[in-house]
């Protein structure tokens, strides 16, 4: 996964893409990967380089030179990724008096090592750490290993409960797009993100939304769901689940979510299931897929469509197949705070040609396609050439971030899962939950309420969430239900904890000290 990374920086084409794969670091101080474009120029500063065509092709490793103000290269480092570590050797420094050397720079240096590749170390070779320039930063761990030190003191400013890590994949598309992307090329991002992110999943079409709500209106309006019909959603979800039903005139069902996986509970969709109900949306809540096996079974027994609302869950996967493509549509979500993000947005996904042509239909304002001749009242959700380069880049790297999520649930799970009071949401068998949030859940033995427990840890620093209320409480639901059991235990209890992709274990570890010391242990 790193591997694509480096090949990538490796393969810059042309100048524009190089600036903007710049690391800018303190006082007009950046930094620029030596890549095919500035190979020629750049290399022969460093000592025993390989040659350009070996270079390009090693997928271990790259370098990256520093510039002045004035852009003079007056460092230059080697970095080689190991399985989940960085490995940093100092190639040359000509600056010797360190006159512009700051350690600001270098962390900012750092960070964005570790925010492109997701890393849970960076250490620095001995050589390096104990000259002038990194011995202020390099802590040593044994005879040859030196690990970078933390910034700041963890706690001093919020740890917040969710943000992306943007690449340089990312910036180069979008700027590709706002200064290309017009015209002939209107699309190019649009059907590149569309056809790599149907492949991604598994799936045979995908239609690029304006948000994942969107993409659930489009998906029960073309399965023709109407006013009377019903729709049986989970009663932990975001809203929007719900909304979707009414807003073609159905009734949303509220069933009641397992206790192990907090997503819908196949017997109690079961209990609700009458001649008004048409279709099933299961919610893979937080990343971690709902039991699909389940509800297919339920769906082939009583002829029921599937809409399943992937929202959080792009990279998860039920018994080795990925969430959304097991239904007659997914719908998936990019918001600012999910995993792959386009600041809004999401997709449409289906195996079904009539269905695409259908739901396509109803995206495109009822227009029959390559006219402006439109035949039925319809919408309007697409989605931005910009947003989708913003987004094909962050698919290209889903997987690392995916490995990075799951990484930070388990330095929660290592430091929590024996902890009294608290239930850890550990992923189930069979699955391979993204982690998009790792949570927990204050059990009966807790000595302390939910909302307490989330202000004093606020008070430290720690930013959390509630998990979603039962929203079949809401007031303006067509038809009333009661609270589901399991459901109104889990949405009292159980608390988001900060799930960024970018976290350090260090951030990790302060959180869960924290957690241990409010509940007295």
């Amino acid at each position: 996964m790193r591997s694509k990374e480096i090949l990538f920086l490796k393969s810059l084409q042309n100048f524009s893409d190089l600036y903007n794969s710049r690391v800018d670091l303190v006082n007009g101080i950046y930094a620029l990967p030596l890549s095919n474009v500035n190979y020629e120029d750049h290399s022969k500063n460093i000592d025993n380089i390989p040659k350009k065509d070996e270079y390009i092709s090693d997928e271990t490793f790259f370098y990256l030179n520093i510039f002045d103000h004035n852009g003079l290269i007056f460092h230059s480092i080697k970095v080689t990724i190991d399985k989940n570590n960085i490995l940093v050797n100092s190639v040359f420094i000509y600056n010797e008096k360190n006159e512009i050397i700051d350690n600001q720079f270098i962390y900012k240096c750092f960070n964005w090592l570790d925010s492109l590749f997701l890393v849970e170390n960076i250490f620095i070779d001995k050589k390096s750490a104990t000259n002038n320039f990194y011995s202020p930063i390099a802590l040593q761990i044994d005879n040859e290993t030196y690990i970078l030190k933390n910034q700041d003191s963890v706690g001093d400013k919020m740890i917040l409960t969710a943000g992306p890590s943007i690449g340089v994949r990312e910036k180069i598309y979008s700027a590709d797009a706002t200064i290309n992307g017009w015209n002939n090329q209107w699309n190019k991002y649009l059907s590149q993100f569309e056809k790599e992110f149907a492949e991604y999943v598994g799936v045979s079409y995908a239609i690029a939304t304006s948000s994942c709500t969107g993409a659930m209106h489009i998906a029960l309006t073309a399965l023709d769901i109407k006013e009377g019909d019903e729709i049986i959603v989970p009663d932990i979800t975001w809203v929007s689940t719900a909304n979707a039903v009414m807003l073609v005139g159905g009734t949303p069902i509220f069933a009641d979510v397992d206790i192990d996986t907090w997503t819908i509970d196949p017997k109690s969709v079961e209990s609700l299931i009458n001649d008004k109900t048409k279709a099933i949306m299961p919610v893979h809540l937080y990343g971690h897929p709902a039991k699909m096996d389940h509800i297919m079974a339920l769906a082939t027994k009583y002829n029921l469509k599937i809409i399943e609302d992937a929202a959080p869950s792009i990279g998860a996967e039920f018994n080795e197949q990925k969430t959304g493509s097991f239904g007659d549509f997914s719908a998936f979500s990019f918001q600012g705070a999910k995993l792959l993000v386009t600041g809004e947005g999401g997709m449409l996904c289906t195996n079904d040609e009539d269905l695409y042509k259908r739901a396509y239909k109803i995206w495109d304002q009822g227009r029959v396609p390559g006219t402006f001749w439109i035949e039925e009242l319809s919408s309007k959700y697409k989605m931005a050439n910009i947003q989708a380069a913003i987004g094909l880049g962050q698919l290209q790297r889903n997987d690392l971030m995916v490995n990075k999520k799951r990484t930070i649930n388990e330095w929660y799970y290592n430091r929590l899962k024996d902890v009294k009071g608290i239930r850890f949401f550990k992923e189930s068998k069979f699955v391979k939950s993204i982690c998009w949030m790792s949570c927990i859940l204050l059990d009966e033995e807790s000595n302390i309420k939910r909302d307490e427990f989330c202000k004093k840890l606020k008070d430290l620093n720690v930013d959390t969430r509630p998990v979603f209320p039962t929203i079949s409480q809401y007031p303006y639901w067509t038809k009333k239900q009661k609270e589901q059991p399991i459901s109104k235990f889990i949405s009292n209890r159980a608390i988001n904890l900060p799930s960024g992709v970018c976290l350090s274990k260090n951030e990790i570890n302060y959180v869960c000290d924290q957690i241990i010391k409010i509940l007295g242990q």
